[in-house]
């Protein structure tokens, strides 16, 4: 979306949990910070240094793309 932010990545100094608190106002969602960004990987030690972190914003609105997305998973797939 427009209104994502970006984060540039250092490897031994960034942590997700810390982004996640920094632009949510809680360390609770650095899962939701990894979905957006597939192509680094599937946990945060993957992540290459210096990489252009995409984080999702505001928090409201990614949280109900996502659940819609779920649920339209759901709708085509099943549980």
């Amino acid at each position: 979306k427009p209104s994502d932010k970006v984060y540039v990545y250092k490897v031994g100094v960034s942590r997700l949990d810390k982004v996640s608190q920094e632009y949510y106002g809680t360390p609770l969602f650095s899962w939701l910070i990894m979905t957006a960004n597939p192509k680094l990987g599937s946990v945060e030690f993957e992540i290459p240094d210096n990489s252009i972190v995409r984080i999702p914003f505001p928090l409201i609105n990614s949280l109900q793309d996502y659940k819609k997305n779920v649920e339209l998973y759901k709708l085509y797939y099943g549980d």
